[in-house]
């Protein structure tokens, strides 16, 4: 079957990105979404419930690793990417920081890289809000044009 895009999705086996799939596949039956995961500890495949979709396909990979990456980009020529995946938890930064840019700085530069050389259409980063600091909801500089102020390697990254 040709597909209208070919989406892939970063993550797509924890929190936001299986809901993310979940929602997205049954609606666009025109779109192939590739669900791109290492399976860490905040992964669960259990809880993405579109893995039997004809427009599905899941493929267990680490983006730390630019070949598998550029390889992944030659093999499936995804038209979209949607990046949730991402090292997670201020605490787990702080105890060990080094994952934290290896997967969320590098991880991110080698799918940028990917991107760039396949012509990807367009590119989207879904990041953390912790990247503006420690802000309340009622605090007047809680937007998206407050200046970024991270205070964990987390937020950082």
């Amino acid at each position: 079957m040709h597909y209208d895009k070919t989406i892939l999705v970063t993550g797509g086996a924890g929190f936001i990105g299986s809901n993310f799939l979940n929602m997205m596949v049954p609606r666009y039956p025109n779109y192939r979404f590739i669900n791109l995961d290492a399976l860490t500890y905040a992964a669960n495949l259990d809880h993405v419930t579109v893995k039997s979709a004809p427009n599905y396909h899941f493929v267990h990979g680490d983006i730390r690793d630019s070949k598998s990456m550029t390889a992944l980009f030659e093999i499936e020529k995804p038209t979209h990417v949607i990046h949730f995946a991402a090292e997670s938890h201020v605490d787990n930064s702080i105890i060990g920081p080094t994952v934290f840019v290896e997967t969320n700085v590098m991880g991110t530069l080698n799918l940028l890289e990917a991107a760039r050389a396949h012509n990807v259409v367009r590119f989207h980063h879904i990041s953390t809000d912790e990247v503006y600091g420690s802000l309340s909801l009622t605090d007047p500089k809680s937007t998206e044009n407050a200046q970024i102020a991270p205070n964990s390697p987390y937020s950082a990254s």
